[in-house]
C-alpha cells in the first residue's frame, strides 16, 4: 500500500515546468479489475482507463496540471479497494 508519495522536480531541466500527462499501471487483486476500472474512471484527470492482459491489470492515461495534482490523483488510486500497487510513467518533453 502506498502511504506517502513525494515527487520533486528540478526547474533546472530545460523545458520542464509542469506535468502534462502520465500513464499509471495498476495491479489489482484477482477478479477486482472491473471494480477498479469503474472507480478510477470517476477520478479527476483520468482521460482513459482500460483493463489489459499481462503483468498489470489496468492502465490509466492521466492528465494533471502539476506534480502535486498528479501525486494526489495517484494516492487516490492507490486507496481504491482492489488495487495492489501502482507504477507511474511520467511523460517527458522532447526538444
Amino acid at each position: 500500500m502506498i502511504e506517502e508519495l513525494i515527487v520533486h522536480i528540478s526547474h533546472n531541466i530545460s523545458g520542464v515546468s509542469s506535468l502534462q500527462s502520465a500513464c499509471v499501471l495498476i495491479r489489482t487483486h484477482h477478479g477486482m479489475y472491473e471494480n477498479v476500472v469503474n472507480s478510477i474512471g470517476q477520478l479527476k484527470g483520468v482521460e482513459r482507463v482500460f483493463p489489459v492482459l499481462g503483468r498489470y491489470d489496468v492502465v490509466v492515461d492521466l492528465k494533471a496540471s502539476d506534480f502535486e495534482e498528479l501525486g494526489s490523483s495517484i494516492m487516490r488510486m492507490g486507496r481504491i479497494n482492489g488495487v495492489v500497487f501502482t507504477e507511474t510513467l511520467v511523460e517527458i518533453k522532447q526538444r
